[in-house]
């Protein structure tokens, strides 16, 4: 079983000695994500809630009058922008909790394998899709079942988005439940986040992405998935993970067939 106070310790501790502030980065993503959404509100003159009304209706929107059509691309693109920011944000975490220096740009790195990050995404989405249609529970495990994919991917993007996908599901074999506490034991904080309007979020965000990064660590090593030792002094360096993005292999333990 993996230690949850153990991992948010040390969570806190590498979010708070960041040489670039993660709480900093976290209000810049926060921010472009509500540019975003507000530039959605806008050509549609509707809340994300209402589009499926409009969308369902065929009702012109608003504002700006748009088709369905041209608003359900404009909510695509901006769904997968989000995405790609979301996988920046992830690199972000990977990289500080190797002791890396991660400019604010990192936020930005994921469009360098955009279309593995959208394919990736679609999988899980439609996979996670066809379990639900099997039963409510199934779909939970499924979700939790891909948990890591996108931290493989983002770790390695010369993964394939198949590959992450089948790393995640070694890598969270036997930690499905551990995974679901963990997220309950969040689930104060969540409400917290909802009654500032979202302000807390900046100090929260960081401590719990951070948090689920360092169970992805712990799953790494207990499966042998994806992990490689540091060297003896505690530090990964470049001799010994030459792969992926912070100077590593994260598939030299990968067995496809584990």
């Amino acid at each position: 079983m993996l230690n949850r106070i153990q991992l948010k310790a040390e969570a806190k501790s590498i979010t708070k000695s960041a040489a670039v502030s993660a709480y900093v980065l976290t209000l810049i993503y926060l921010a472009i994500t509500f540019v975003l959404n507000l530039i959605l509100e806008f050509a549609t003159g509707a809340t994300a809630g209402e589009l499926s009304y409009y969308l369902d209706t065929e009702i012109p929107f608003p504002v700006l009058g748009l088709s369905p059509l041209m608003v359900t691309f404009i909510s695509i693109l901006i769904a997968l922008i989000s995405s790609v920011l979301g996988a920046g944000y992830v690199i972000y975490h990977l990289g500080i909790r190797k002791n890396h220096t991660m400019p604010y740009a990192t936020l930005f790195d994921g469009f360098t394998f955009v279309g593995k990050i959208i394919i990736l995404q679609i999988l899980v989405a439609v996979f996670t899709f066809l379990w639900s249609m099997l039963l409510f529970i199934p779909g939970i495990v499924a979700a939790y079942r891909y948990r890591f994919a996108l931290y493989n991917l983002c770790e390695n993007p010369q993964l394939s988005p198949s590959e992450a996908l089948n790393m995640s599901k070694a890598q969270t074999r036997g930690h499905k439940w551990e995974l679901f506490v963990l997220d309950l034991s969040f689930l104060g904080w969540s409400i917290l986040c909802g009654l500032t309007l979202g302000i807390l979020s900046i100090w929260i965000m960081p401590y719990i992405q951070q948090t689920d990064i360092g169970y992805f660590e712990a799953c790494k090593k207990a499966s042998g998935v994806g992990y490689v030792p540091p060297a003896d002094d505690g530090q990964f360096h470049s001799d010994d993970r030459f792969n992926d993005s912070f100077g590593g292999d994260s598939t030299r333990s990968y067995d496809p067939e584990r």
